[in-house]
């Protein structure tokens, strides 16, 4: 039976990290000897696919997808500026871990990326996955080969499909051609079944107060409380300031450094913005996926995952 998957060419992937401020951007400056060759055990989808666009196998706007691939080629090409090799499947399709390591990062460095995370190896390698719909680990976290990490998506991207990088520590252009390694574990997509899916992130609320998943704050806009008293004004100066019936009780003390946008992104980040993207202040809620900003009657200004907390302004009773 013939499979098909919606696919189509990548563009050059961004390697900035606007979106966390303080770490190390995809480049690294901190980078220490990688001591072995990858160990890359499994395949990165967990599914049927098509390794690498070509027009023989994807020309008509879906890719021949199958397990294992016996369309795969690779669309590496450093050089020109295509830092990893994409991987068609469906919406949705779980993505795995490679190998055993830790997770290095979770969230959105940039527009083109969309949603990504990149696994660390022992032996100091990085496997990122680009456009993905859902990430479900979190920084720091301990994986083993095979476990489920997220699902494949389209975010950054104009088709579903991942794309998938190996470079030493973490330095995104000093990447390797990754086919032999993918076209290796291609098999393993197929001898196991798919991970359980994760459960359904709960929907953020709408309303008086709320700054819902992918909602900004442009220069000159405001959030008030429903109560009217507290109101977060994203000021034209570039500070973001909490006030209380004209009064602050809390500010990003940012103005006169170019701040333009807070964004509440749909990765659980809230970040403030000047207008080119770099980051003036953030929440370090990233991984939190779905998360929504609440300027609370209290004048408590929380970000929650669900019910849950995972950041306050501490201006309750203020």
């Amino acid at each position: 039976m013939l499979l098909l998957a919606a696919c189509g060419p990548d563009s050059t992937l961004a390697v900035d990290d606007p979106s966390w401020p303080g770490e190390e951007d995809e480049l690294g400056t901190t980078q220490q000897e990688i001591t072995c060759s990858p160990v890359m055990s499994r395949f990165p989808v967990g599914a049927p696919h098509n390794i690498g666009y070509d027009a023989a196998s994807c020309g008509s706007g879906t890719c021949r997808i199958s397990c294992p691939d016996v369309n795969k080629n690779s669309d590496w090409n450093g050089g020109s500026g295509h830092h990893g090799i994409d991987v068609f499947a469906f919406q949705r399709a779980p993505l795995v871990a490679v190998a055993d390591g830790t997770i290095s990062a979770v969230g959105t460095p940039s527009s083109t990326s969309g949603i990504r995370v990149r696994l660390r190896d022992r032996c100091g390698w990085e496997y990122y996955y680009g456009h993905m719909d859902q990430a479900v680990v979190s920084v720091g976290q301990r994986v083993s080969a095979g476990q489920l990490l997220g699902y494949m998506g389209r975010t950054g991207a104009a088709s579903t499909h991942l794309h998938f990088n190996v470079s030493p520590d973490g330095r995104y252009s000093s990447d390797i051609n990754p086919f032999n390694l993918l076209a290796a574990t291609s098999p393993t997509a197929c001898s196991t079944p798919a991970p359980p899916p994760a459960p359904t992130p709960t929907p953020a609320p709408s309303g008086c107060g709320i700054l819902r998943p992918n909602t900004t704050l442009s220069a000159n806009q405001s959030v008030t409380s429903c109560d009217g008293r507290f109101t977060l004004v994203m000021q034209g100066d570039g500070n973001l300031v909490l006030y209380k019936q004209g009064a602050w009780i809390w500010q990003t003390a940012t103005n006169g450094r170019g701040g333009q946008r807070a964004v509440m992104q749909g990765d659980g980040n809230f970040v403030l913005y000047t207008a080119s993207n770099v980051p003036l202040f953030h929440t370090h809620t990233n991984g939190a996926v779905g998360a929504f900003l609440n300027v609370q009657n209290d004048g408590n200004m929380v970000v929650y995952l669900g019910s849950s907390p995972k950041w306050a302004s501490n201006t309750a009773g203020r």
